[in-house]
């Protein structure tokens, strides 16, 4: 019936959605006043991107040529007037809340529409992984990390607390503090990332992103934003920043000015407390804050493609009782190597992950 109903709506799309013509009606025919109320999907239904979506309407006497349903503006299937079902595929580009809008047409013109809104997921379920410790080096158990970088050999750290904050370079085998700039007390210090030449360094509530020369770590300036600063990394052309939400936005560096914006999702539901982010082979890494976990997500899309479990990282015997949880992600790109800490750890540890 449904293979009936979808090549029904093909010959539909071709001789009414397509060409636009108009049924007439027989002269003297009373026009029924035109309504369209959707039966499937219901309001906030949760459906995987990639599959099937059953769409069918419940309408007056009212006599329609097409009915076109839009998923995000973006017209997504036709149906004669007669079938009130259709199925969907759904190939959107990005995960989230997408508005589902269903039009009915008579002769020519839209004489009636009903809208609902779903969530699109992931299409599969995230790949799970462990990890191996390589190495094991000495980290300021002082520092509340919010960001972390290897840049050509060099450990850059961002930390934050009020009147603690700072940015700094680090010696990634010995831990020794080398080169520190601190914060004015204002400011608590979060997420950083190198990108030609300066670094940027993320504040929590404070709304700006602080600019440094990379070599001297003099401030060059201070660029506003909206809302919380989190996690920060580069793709080579955008900021990518997190906000402690499952949204993912990217930025200028120029001005810091929003360009694109994906949302998180697995195939189950939002991820959300995204934190600090690193760019591992075209691929983006997230802390998930108070979590031993690591999101693996999907640039294009905001698809969670794998789990890193580093739970038992920081052994027992490093923990205080100011040890405060993981976070902190870092990428040689020279070397391939994987760098993990958190805030106020003992230790910075290489690893490797496991399949």
């Amino acid at each position: 019936m449904i293979r009936f109903f979808l090549n029904f709506a093909l010959i539909f799309f071709l001789a009414s959605c397509s060409s636009g013509a108009p049924r007439k009606r027989a002269l003297g025919a009373a026009a029924a006043a035109p309504t369209l109320e959707l039966a499937s999907p219901q309001r906030g239904a949760k459906v995987k991107n990639g599959e099937r979506l059953t769409v069918s309407y419940l309408r007056s006497d009212a006599e329609y040529d097409s009915v076109v349903a839009y998923l995000d503006g973006w017209r997504a299937a036709c149906m004669a007037d007669t079938a009130a079902e259709v199925e969907v595929e759904l190939a959107a580009k990005t995960l989230g809340v997408k508005q589902l809008r269903v039009a009915a047409f008579s002769e020519g013109r839209e004489v009636a529409a009903a809208r609902v809104s779903i969530t699109l997921l992931a299409p599969s379920a995230p790949k799970k992984y462990g990890y191996t410790v390589v190495n094991a080096y000495p980290h300021d158990e002082h520092a509340y990390t919010q960001g972390l970088q290897v840049y050509r050999g060099v450990l850059y750290e961002g930390t934050g607390v009020y009147g603690q904050s700072s940015v700094r370079k680090v010696g990634l085998k010995s831990g020794e503090v080398l080169q520190q700039q601190m914060l004015p007390d204002r400011y608590f210090g979060e997420g950083i990332c190198v990108l030609n030449g300066l670094l940027y360094q993320l504040t929590w509530r404070e709304q700006t992103c602080l600019v440094y020369d990379l070599e001297t770590l003099e401030q060059q300036a201070a660029l506003p934003y909206s809302g919380e600063g989190w996690g920060l990394t580069t793709d080579g052309v955008h900021l990518i920043m997190s906000n402690g939400s499952n949204a993912i936005t990217f930025m200028s560096p120029h001005d810091f000015v929003a360009r694109k914006r994906i949302e998180v999702y697995t195939d189950r539901g939002a991820v959300g407390q995204l934190n600090e982010l690193e760019l591992i082979g075209g691929e983006l890494w997230a802390n998930v804050y108070g979590s031993d976990n690591i999101v693996r997500i999907d640039t294009a899309s905001g698809a969670v493609t794998g789990v890193v479990n580093m739970q038992n990282l920081l052994p027992g015997n490093l923990r205080s009782r100011n040890t405060d949880v993981l976070n902190g992600i870092a990428y040689d790109e020279e070397t391939g190597q994987i760098f993990v800490t958190g805030k106020n750890w003992k230790r910075l540890f290489e690893v490797i992950i496991d399949d």
